[in-house]
């Protein structure tokens, strides 16, 4: 799937959590009715300010739509360090007996009862899915779950709350 389909299918989906329809969107978003049709068909790729707009309308952060490729220690320590600046995330670790921080005992939390309790409830539906396989042999039903569990992550984004920035 190409990114210009990724993003398209993105905002189909966000705009049916909402129960939104094409229109509605077109509407909150002031983007013409047509052009949402293209940029869900995958027909039109939405630039930077559209897809704000799109965003904005249905009330969800536009870091949902976009897609990062985390390949290396770089890109993960990138991701932390930007968290750190911007959020109130406390990282901690143990120390050894020379004062070194110990790698295997790395913590994160963050100062925000709303992130913490969004990631647990994240950690929650990601278990529920690893758990299904085992409960039940029939693919069908294997599927729904597994998609209800999806569609509750998915959910959790719609929380667009602004953080309490501590720092």
């Amino acid at each position: 799937m190409d990114n210009r389909h990724s993003i398209g299918s993105k905002i189909q989906k966000y705009r049916k959590l909402k129960d939104m329809t094409q229109d509605e969107l077109s509407k909150q978003s002031g983007i013409y009715l047509s052009t949402i049709k293209k940029y869900e068909s995958g027909e039109r790729n939405p630039k930077p300010d559209q897809l704000q707009k799109i965003a904005e309308a249905l009330g969800i952060s536009v870091t949902v739509f976009l897609d990062y490729d985390i390949n290396t220690v770089s890109d993960v320590l990138s991701l932390v360090m930007k968290l750190n600046e911007q959020s109130p995330l406390k990282i901690s670790a143990d120390k050894d007996k020379d004062g070194n921080y110990i790698p295997s005992s790395i913590h994160m939390t963050f100062e925000d009862s709303q992130i913490n309790e969004a990631i647990c409830s994240y950690l929650n539906c990601k278990q529920q899915i690893d758990l299904i396989a085992y409960e039940d042999n029939d693919k069908a039903v294997i599927e729904q779950q597994k998609e209800f569990y999806d569609d509750k992550i998915n959910r959790l984004l719609l929380f667009n709350e602004c953080i309490k920035k501590i720092r």
